[in-house]
């Protein structure tokens, strides 16, 4: 539940200060009326409502950035080519000089970015173990679906803002001196970058108002979309893990979706008063991303341990990452003090303070685990076998997700077995590409983009932003392609519609004879469940 709120007040504060900056919209009225909209699909669809909200937003975000990057670099008039574009950067470097080597903007040696980089790292990679609405939805789907999904997914998410930032904030930047920046003639604040502005500024340098609008709606879309993810992963959460597991363990279906109706409303006016509250005392999205890390990543370990490690003993998960988190924190101050001799809100946002104190979250609760679990082990080891009979579905759930949540022939233990390889393989192989291979010769070499390297270097994101849009939106359209079908001759009258048997009502009406669910065998927590 923490890290549903801490991501979730980024993701709001980030798109109500987006707001208040460029339309002048008070801050108050966005952070409340941002997430309004996402209560109102949230509660009435549920996990389905994310899907489709999800494909729908990313479609047009995918085509607001490809227009953005190839107006750029083939059809601005300020801009409109790759050499011209090297150009203003290297004419922007000798006027107002970056922090990286000889002052250049097209080099990887630049200490503050590589920190920066590591505390955005740390904080990403925490947030995608510790947030329940990616688990959610990998448990709604198939083991190896999921697995593939969220390789390709991430593939498809790189992209991103790789692409959004070659355009938009380089425009920004080079740019800088031309008489339409919004800043003109002084650079971007440091405030307003760490707010995340240049993105929306350079869009308005290219595209005009229609720029601002369109990344105004991309914010916006992105937001939603991930706050209500967060919604439901919250409401999740407190229905079956809290509400159910230990205060009505006999509950209803219509009591655990009341339960879900008021966790929802309750986390969406709390993330608007916290958004505020964030706002007023300073606090910038850019803080929060560099500071999630030393909140969350004692979860890591806790998390690939638990499911992993047959040693894990309950005192080390309980013990370990909170003691991991205390290590951090005072890690974290010590080092603001030291690095900047004060403890204070802006040191403690300085990229040096943030990058102790994340490596100490991080690798700090592995060291705990394991101590913990060799010195207090457990009478003996996991059994992993067990996991699935010690489920109970709901009675809400139908016969179709009751049987779905039940581990088959198809998805067998050395399918599973195979498929865990396979996934450990290529996360890796990745990981070590996407934060070693590539960025650390580039920083240790100091090298400086040649006019032919920028030219290849934008010409390989164009490519891979195309090949990477049209994944995202085809793919899920053929993957559904049946269910749009069946859908389609309902509408039309020509197949009546299926009306799903819930769990409850299968055990009431079933004798011997009929095919029947195994009750027991089935899940507890249902991920797919809508509220």
């Amino acid at each position: 539940m923490g890290t549903n709120v801490i991501i979730s007040a980024m993701l709001l504060l980030g798109g109500c200060q987006a707001f208040s900056v460029i339309t002048g919209m008070h801050v108050v009225a966005a952070a409340m009326l941002l997430p309004l909209g996402v209560w109102a699909y949230t509660v009435t669809g549920g996990l389905k409502s994310t899907f489709l909200s999800d494909w729908i937003h990313t479609v047009i975000i995918y085509v607001v950035i490809a227009v953005t990057l190839f107006t750029t670099y083939a059809h601005s008039s300020k801009i409109g080519s790759i050499d011209k574009m090297y150009e203003l950067l290297q004419e922007t470097a000798r006027t107002n000089p970056s922090a990286g080597y000889k002052g250049s903007y097209l080099t990887w040696t630049n200490k503050t970015a590589l920190f920066n980089g590591w505390n955005i790292v740390v904080g990403g990679f925490s947030t995608v173990f510790t947030d329940p609405s990616y688990s959610q939805k990998a448990l709604a789907a198939s083991p190896r679906s999921s697995m593939w999904g969220y390789f390709f997914g991430g593939l498809c998410w790189l992209i991103i803002p790789l692409a959004l930032s070659s355009c938009t904030a380089l425009s920004a930047l080079a740019l800088m001196h031309d008489t339409s920046s919004p800043t003109y003639p002084d650079p971007i604040p440091a405030e307003l970058v760490s707010e995340g502005i240049p993105m929306l500024y350079g869009m308005y340098q290219i595209l005009g108002r229609s720029g601002a609008a369109a990344g105004m709606l991309m914010v916006w879309l992105a937001a939603t979309s991930a706050t209500s993810a967060e919604l439901i992963g919250f409401s999740s959460v407190v229905t079956y893990d809290v509400y159910r597991a230990y205060i009505n363990p006999a509950a209803s279906g219509k009591q655990l979706i009341r339960v879900s109706h008021l966790c929802v409303t309750v986390f969406a006016i709390a993330m608007g008063a916290l958004t505020v509250l964030f706002n007023y005392i300073g606090i910038t999205i850019s803080w929060i991303i560099t500071f999630i890390g030393i909140a969350l990543g004692p979860g890591v370990f806790a998390f690939v341990l638990t499911l992993f490690w047959k040693k894990m003993t309950p005192l080390s998960v309980v013990v370990g990452p909170p003691l991991a988190t205390v290590i951090a924190i005072i890690g974290w101050c010590s080092s603001a003090k030291s690095f900047y001799g004060a403890v204070n809100k802006d040191t403690l946002g300085e990229q040096y303070s943030c990058a102790v104190g994340n490596f100490v979250g991080l690798f700090g609760s592995l060291i705990f685990i394991v101590a913990i679990s060799y010195l207090r082990p457990a009478a003996e080891d996991y059994d992993f076998g067990t996991l699935d009979s010690n489920f109970v579905a709901g009675d809400d759930a139908t016969v179709q997700e009751a049987k779905a949540m039940e581990v088959g022939e198809k998805d067998s233990a050395k399918e599973l077995k195979r498929s865990s390889t396979v996934a450990q393989v290529v996360s890796w192989a990745f990981f070590v590409i996407v934060i070693f291979l590539v960025p650390m010769p580039m920083y240790g070499q100091k090298y400086i983009y040649s006019r032919n390297f920028f030219r290849a270097w934008i010409v390989v994101i164009m490519i891979w932003l195309v090949l990477a849009a049209c994944f995202i939106i085809f793919y899920p359209l053929w993957e559904s392609r049946d269910v749009a079908v069946k859908i389609f001759r309902v509408v039309t009258g020509r197949q009546p519609p299926e009306r799903p048997l819930l769990l409850s009502a299968a055990a009431s009406a079933r004798s011997d004879e009929v095919d029947h669910v195994s009750v027991e065998h089935v899940g507890k927590l249902h991920p797919g469940k809508p509220i």
